[in-house]
């Protein structure tokens, strides 16, 4: 009898303290959260108590304040590239039109020549041309984005859509003194996609190397739909390859043309649209774009 009423007694004690850890341990925890609402830092929620719910409990929103630490990184993350795309927009849109306005004002002057003064209205044209296909190129990367261009899709020889872009970019070529190596294969190499689209694509990985590229551009179509443009970059500096295909992305080199950095990002989601993926790898001075579709095997 007597070691019964000791051993409840023991019992009764163990379980006041029991609760008395908890509650310990639950005012720890509503502290910490408290902190952690209050203020940014990575605190993380412990406990003292060895019962297996209240550490599962901890645990648990451990995990709910990393997920919740990662969403917040990467909405700031994605606010900053925002406000530094808004930031190069605006520069980009207000350049050219900045320069209109001042060939506009000298043209109204009355001590220009009328030979002067058509030699400006042709600056001043390119500038609105230029004004122009800014904002084509921000329109479509909208729609684009947006899913709002549907894909007519058609079966295509990427061999002869290859060489008709070069083609096309002769004069570009010539003009940036680039030396060109192309292995395109006699036979056909089939895709279903969207031959609009995939011009898009070609073109502007084309124009991207007469922009930028130096000295040679080798362009490559594989048997199993790789699509591969590579050529010595001309300057390094700021170039950063994993950001490349980033929307409002544009290198130190790239800062001062009119181009919002749109055009590989529409790039790669068309080509992602259309099934495929894009990927980029820098080595040495070499620049290597590799646009990999499906191919259909016949």
């Amino acid at each position: 009898m007597v070691f019964l009423v000791v051993f409840l007694s023991v019992a009764f004690l163990w379980s006041i303290v029991y609760v008395l850890r908890l509650k310990r341990d639950v005012r720890s925890i509503k502290g910490s959260l408290q902190k952690i609402k209050e203020m940014d830092t990575n605190m993380r929620l412990t406990t003292s108590t060895f019962d297996k719910e209240v550490m599962g409990l901890a645990q648990e929103m451990n995990e709910i304040l990393d997920r919740q630490k990662e969403v917040r990184m990467e909405s700031e993350r994605v606010n900053r590239e925002f406000r530094q795309g808004v930031t190069n927009i605006s520069h980009d849109l207000r350049t050219p039109l900045t320069s209109a306005s001042g060939y506009i004002g000298l043209i109204r002057s009355d001590k220009i020549s009328d030979e002067k003064k058509l030699e400006y209205l042709e600056v001043v044209e390119g500038r609105l041309i230029s004004l122009a296909n800014l904002m084509s190129e921000l329109f479509e990367y909208t729609q684009i984005v947006e899913g709002k261009i549907k894909l007519d899709l058609e079966l295509v020889d990427a061999c002869d859509l290859v060489r008709e872009e070069i083609a096309s970019f002769y004069d570009a070529l010539v003009e940036g003194d680039l030396d060109v190596t192309v292995d395109i294969p006699e036979t056909a190499v089939h895709l279903i996609i969207d031959r609009a689209r995939l011009q898009r694509v070609v073109q502007n990985l084309m124009a991207n190397v007469v922009k930028h590229g130096n000295d040679f551009l080798i362009v490559k179509v594989s048997p199993n739909g790789i699509l591969t443009f590579a050529n010595k970059v001309a300057d390094l500096k700021g170039l950063d390859v994993d950001r490349m295909f980033e929307r409002f992305y544009t290198s130190d080199v790239s800062r001062n043309s009119q181009k919002t950095g749109l055009g590989l990002a529409i790039t790669k989601a068309l080509v992602e649209q259309m099934g495929g993926k894009v990927v980029a790898w820098l080595e040495d001075d070499l620049l290597t774009i590799d646009v990999i579709m499906n191919v259909l095997h016949t």
